[in-house]
């Protein structure tokens, strides 16, 4: 599965969901598909205005509210249980909930880096770790992570490399990727780097 349908397989049909950062809303899209209605939202009017397009061409504008607000300040309390946060780095997802007083009963992000800082951030913001997915799409591995309310007592391990993963054999290629990328790191550096040589203790060890 790509990212767009493995974000799909974790929302549960009663689910109220938001899509922030909607990219054309094609994860309402595929939820109205199945007659899940969804708040997409985009700080572009420029990406709101193509996604209205999309959605009038398929006749699916009852099923998806769009919105152009800047991360969730448009967003009303009790309008969404589950939000997605996809396609954007850690600074930015934990701008967007460092600024609202809404809570979710899921948070379903794939950041693009620093998957540490967002493990522990996201602790601290009293988000657990449900699971994790590595999803590959055009040869490049991506980090899905689904948070619910709680917190973890994550050892320095899970911190750095993820905890409860569901795809095993794809997590171990993700861990040779890993491992390969780093080593070459190492190679063409001369400075140490005291989190690359932990990383890789931790891959060594799996």
């Amino acid at each position: 599965m790509n990212r767009i349908e493995t974000i799909y397989s974790l929302i549960d049909k009663n689910d109220k969901v938001v899509d922030v950062g909607c990219d054309q809303a094609k994860l309402g899209i595929m939820l109205a598909k199945t007659n899940i209605k969804s708040i997409a939202s985009d700080i572009s009017i420029n990406v709101i205005n193509r996604a209205k397009e999309d959605i009038n061409k398929l006749g699916l504008g009852e099923y998806i509210d769009l919105r152009v607000s800047n991360g969730l300040s448009n967003i009303k309390n009790g309008e969404a249980d589950t939000l997605v946060l996809s396609g954007m780095g850690t600074h930015t997802i934990l701008e967007i909930l460092n600024n609202t007083n809404l809570r979710f009963k899921k948070i379903i992000t794939i950041s693009n880096n620093y998957h540490d800082i967002l493990r522990t951030k996201m602790n601290d913001l009293n988000y657990k770790i449900d699971k994790e997915i590595i999803i590959k799409e055009n040869n490049k591995y991506y980090n899905l992570i689904e948070f619910i309310e709680g917190n973890n007592n994550l050892t320095r391990k899970e911190i750095l490399l993820g905890k409860d993963h569901e795809d095993t054999s794809l997590y171990n290629e993700y861990l040779d990727y890993l491992r390969n990328k780093y080593i070459n790191i190492k190679k063409q550096s001369q400075d140490k780097n005291d989190k690359i040589d932990e990383m890789l203790e931790y891959i060594n060890k799996e």
